[in-house]
Parts: C-alpha cells; structure tokens; sequence
C-alpha cells in the first residue's frame, strides 16, 4: 500500500478522535448542569424546610402564650373596674416599632356600622426583659427564642349585637425574620364578660 492510500485511513482516524472528544465534553457539560440543577434543589429544600421549622416553632409560641394568658383569666389579663389588668393603661402605647410588629392589626379601622376598636398592642418581650419571673407569662422562656422572635399581643374590644356585651379579643402576634422579610404568625381567643347581665362574676366563655 503505498502512501496515498494511507492518507485517508489517518484522517478518518483523526476525525473520530475529535468526534469522541467533543462529544465526552458534551457529556461533562450536560452532567455538569444536571449537578448544578440537583444542588439548587437541595439548597431549596434545606431553605423551606428551614422557613417551615421557624413557622412551626413560631406557632409553638404563640400557642403557649395564648394558653397562659387563659391560665390568668380575664380580671388580670384584662381587669376589673377596680383594678387594671395587665393589658391596659400606659403599656398599651408602644413605639412605632413596636406598632409595626402587630402584623398590620395597628392599622385595622372598623367599616361603617361596625363595633370594635384595638384597645391595646402589647410588647410582650419588653415586658418580660424586666418583670419578675413570678409575673412573666413564660418564666421559662427560651433566651435564643427571644433574640429570634418578637411576641406583641393585640386586643380587640368588640361589642356583642344581640346583647351589648363588650367582647374582649387577644391576638398573639409572633414574628420573624426570614430571608430578609418579617413573617407572622397569629393566634386568636376571647374573653367574655358576664359582668353586664348582673351578676359580676367575669364568668369567661
């Protein structure tokens, strides 16, 4: 054979050489994407399962917050007219800051015809930073909850129709930061009072 006729065997050689190379970078790009798309999701599934344990602990606090302000009852949560409750008077004014920590309950307005106003927005943490343990609603209060969480309470007075009642609603408003933006979490009950039917035993419902 001579040496022309070898020229085409080396060159069909070489072009599939070149074939297979591009073609196994090909394949290292695609696995290359399919890595990065595999890694993305697992940083997303670490971030909302993240965000979810927040929103669930969140939850947690504003049940047990709910539940002892329950515990107290309606004279020292809310008071006799003799004798204020914890959620009156000069506490019930905090600072714009504060205001902004009620999940946009400080700006609700009753519609035309409606009974109710907030009468209070509460800063529980402020509260607690300073009272006796004896008197804290949760003595045994995490301290990394409450450099991670704020705890505001809300009440809502809110006059019965049928009887004229005044109606007394707490909201626990619980929020976090995340990701660059505040989120809440809220819980709701209410107290009723007997008083007005006559027989002045703040009987809670």
């Amino acid at each position: 054979m001579d040496s022309t006729s070898r020229r085409p065997v080396r060159r069909n050689r070489a072009a599939r050489r070149g074939v297979s190379l591009i073609e196994g970078m090909t394949a290292s790009v695609v696995l290359l994407i399919g890595m990065v798309g595999i890694f993305q999701g697992i940083l997303v599934a670490s971030r909302q399962n993240s965000m979810a344990n927040q929103a669930t602990r969140a939850s947690g606090i504003a049940s047990q917050v709910r539940v002892a302000l329950d515990t107290l009852g309606f004279a020292r949560v809310i008071g006799t007219p003799d004798r204020p409750g914890l959620l009156v008077g000069q506490r019930c004014n905090p600072s714009d800051e504060v205001r902004e920590l009620a999940g946009g309950m400080e700006t609700m307005e009753p519609a035309s015809g409606e009974r109710w106003r907030v009468s209070c927005i509460f800063d529980l943490d402020a509260f607690e930073q300073v009272a006796h343990p004896s008197v804290r609603l949760l003595p045994s209060y995490a301290a990394s909850d409450m450099s991670h969480y704020r705890r505001i309470l809300v009440v809502i007075d809110k006059e019965d129709e049928a009887s004229g009642v005044t109606i007394h609603q707490v909201t626990v408003v619980v929020s976090w930061t995340e990701l660059g933006k505040r989120r809440f979490v809220r819980q709701n009950f209410g107290f009723y009072d007997s008083g007005p039917f006559g027989n002045e035993t703040y009987v809670e419902i």
